[in-house]
C-alpha cells in the first residue's frame, strides 16, 4: 500500500510541474465522481441506425451534462469513421438529476449499459454485488490498461481484490466563485477568507439585493453537493473529507464550525429560498442567471457556467474559505475521477472487444486534450499535457493550478463497503440543513461519525488497511 500512494503523490508532483511549466489553465468531475450530477438529455439520436448485423452497438450511460456537447460531437465523429470501419456504433445517454437511481434498476437487472460512469459512493456496491466486472474481463482490453501502472491506482476506487474495476481520467479540484457585480453593489471589497465571512458577506449581498439576489446557494436535492461543496472544498481546512484516512476514521464533526456558518446564513436569510427541495442544476443556473453572490464550486462548474448555463454575471474564482484566520493547514485534496465502468451485461455482448474499444476510445488522449483545452478536465496522465495546448476558458487556471505543490491525491473513502445503522452521511446532512433534527448539529454530527466509525470496525483489519494511509501519506502543509 505505501509504494502505491508513494507512487501516485509523485506522479502528481510530475503532473503539478507540468502544469506550472505550460502555463496552462484547465480542471475535478465529474465527477466525480462527480461526480458530478447536472442536467441532461439523450443520445447522439443516430444508434437507431445501426440495423445492420455487422454492426455492434454499445451502450454508453452518464451524467456528465457539463461535456455533453463536445462528448456528442466527438461521438458521432467516431460512429462515422472508426465506428464504420470496425462495425461498432456508440449509443450514448447523458441523465440528469435521476442518473443514480436509473443507473441502479438497470444494472440490478442486467438490462441496462454496458458502460457506465461510476459513483464514487455506490461502485463499490456494484463490484461487491457483481453488477460490475474488471476491465480485464474484457477482450482486448490490455492496450488501455498497458497505459496505467497498477501500483498508482487507488485501491477502494479503482481496484478491487486486486483487479482494476474503472481508471481515473481526471482530477478534481475545489474552490469558491463569487459574483463580483453582487459584491460590489454590496460594498465588499474583498473576497471571503473564511467561513464566517461568507456569511456576514452573505448577509450583507442579500440586503443589498432587496430581494432580487441572494449571498448563497444550497442544493439539498443533490446529496454529492454536499459532500463536493461543503466538505471537499474544505478539505485544506479540515485535512480530510469526512473520512480521515491518515486516522483511518470518519471526522464529519470537524467540519461543525462550516455547519454552523452554514445554518446561520439559513437562519439570516441569506441562502437561496427553496433550497431544501431545489437539485444542482437549478441552483447553479441561479448563480448564472446572477442571483446568487457565493458558491462553492468544483473544477467540473467551470464548463457549467460557461457551457451549460453560461454565466450572465462577472464571476471569478477565489481559493476556498478556511475556518480560520491566517490560512491553511493541510494540502489542498484532489480527487482522482474514474469516467467508465464496465457493466456485467457487456460480458453478454457478441463480442467484447468491441466494447474493450470503445472504453479504449473514450480514454483516448486526443479526446481528454480537446476536453482540457476546452476546460473540462484536468487530465490525470501528464502525457496528455505534452500534446495539448493552453486553454483561455474562464476561470479554468484558477482551477487546474496547484500552488507551490501544496496538493495531495486523497485516498478512497470506504462507505461503499461498510454496513452501517441509520442515514448515509449525505442524508444526515440534507436532513440537518433542512432544519429536521431537534438535537444541536454538534450531537447530529458526532452521532454520524459514530455510526459511520462502527461500520468501519466491522470491516476485516485487511480490508480496512486499504483505506488507512501510510506514514508517507502527509496531509500538512510543509
Amino acid at each position: 500500500m505505501k509504494k502505491k500512494i508513494m507512487s501516485l503523490v509523485l506522479a502528481f508532483a510530475m503532473l503539478t510541474m507540468t502544469l506550472t511549466a505550460c502555463g496552462s489553465s484547465g480542471s475535478a468531475g465529474t465527477d466525480s465522481q462527480a461526480g458530478a450530477e447536472s442536467a441532461g438529455n439523450d443520445n447522439n439520436g443516430e444508434a437507431a441506425d445501426a440495423s445492420s448485423e455487422d454492426v455492434q452497438v454499445v451502450t454508453v450511460w452518464s451524467d456528465n451534462a457539463h461535456e455533453q456537447t463536445v462528448r456528442e460531437a466527438q461521438i458521432e465523429e467516431f460512429n462515422n469513421t472508426i465506428g464504420k470501419e470496425e462495425g461498432i456504433r456508440i449509443d450514448y445517454t447523458v441523465y440528469g438529476s435521476d442518473y443514480a437511481d436509473v443507473v441502479n434498476v438497470a444494472l440490478m437487472a442486467n438490462d441496462g449499459p454496458d458502460l457506465f460512469r461510476p459513483s464514487s459512493n455506490t461502485f463499490a456496491k456494484y463490484v461487491s454485488a457483481g453488477y460490475a466486472v474488471p476491465i480485464s474481463d474484457l477482450d482486448g482490453s490490455d492496450a488501455l490498461l498497458s497505459k496505467y501502472n497498477k501500483d498508482d491506482l487507488i485501491v477502494g476506487d479503482q481496484v478491487f481484490d486486486d483487479k482494476v474495476y474503472t481508471l481515473p481520467y481526471s482530477l478534481q479540484s475545489y474552490k469558491m466563485i463569487i459574483n463580483q457585480d453582487l459584491f460590489d453593489k454590496a460594498g465588499i471589497k474583498e473576497a471571503p477568507k473564511t467561513w464566517d465571512e461568507v456569511r456576514e458577506d452573505a448577509k450583507l449581498i442579500t440586503e443589498a439585493s432587496g430581494g432580487d439576489a441572494y449571498g448563497f446557494f444550497l442544493a439539498l436535492q443533490s446529496g454529492w453537493t454536499l459532500d463536493h461543496y461543503i466538505y471537499s472544498v474544505s478539505s485544506a481546512a479540515l485535512g480530510h473529507f469526512g473520512f480521515d484516512s491518515v486516522s483511518g476514521t470518519y471526522k464529519y464533526a470537524d467540519g461543525l464550525p462550516i455547519i454552523e456558518d452554514i445554518l446561520g446564513m439559513i437562519d439570516d436569510g441569506s441562502v437561496f429560498p427553496g433550497y431544501e427541495n431545489m437539485d444542482a442544476d437549478t441552483a447553479r443556473a441561479q448563480f448564472a442567471a446572477g442571483r446568487v453572490g457565493i458558491a462553492m464550486a468544483a473544477s467540473f462548474d467551470v464548463a457549467v457556467y460557461t457551457e451549460q448555463f453560461p454565466a450572465e454575471c462577472n464571476w471569478v474564482v477565489c481559493d476556498p474559505p478556511t475556518i480560520r484566520d491566517g490560512g491553511y493547514d493541510y494540502k489542498e485534496m484532489v480527487a482522482a475521477i474514474d469516467l467508465l465502468g464496465v457493466a456485467k451485461k457487456a460480458l453478454d455482448s457478441k463480442d467484447t472487444s468491441k466494447v474493450a474499444r470503445v472504453l479504449e476510445w473514450f480514454y483516448a488522449d486526443e479526446n481528454l486534450v480537446e476536453m482540457y483545452e476546452q476546460g473540462m478536465y484536468i487530465p490525470y496522465r501528464s502525457e496528455v499535457l505534452n500534446i495539448a495546448g493552453d486553454s483561455s476558458v474562464k476561470g479554468w487556471k484558477e482551477f487546474s493550478t496547484f500552488k507551490d505543490n501544496q496538493f495531495i491525491v486523497r485516498m478512497a473513502d470506504p462507505k461503499g463497503v461498510i454496513a452501517y445503522e441509520g442515514l448515509s452521511a449525505r442524508e444526515t446532512l440534507a436532513k440537518l440543513l433542512s432544519g429536521g433534527y431537534s438535537e444541536d448539529p454538534a450531537t447530529v454530527l458526532k452521532d454520524l461519525d459514530d455510526r459511520l466509525n462502527g461500520g468501519l470496525k466491522e470491516l476485516d483489519e485487511a480490508e480496512l488497511k486499504d483505506y488507512v494511509a501510510p506514514a508517507s501519506y502527509n496531509v500538512k502543509r510543509d
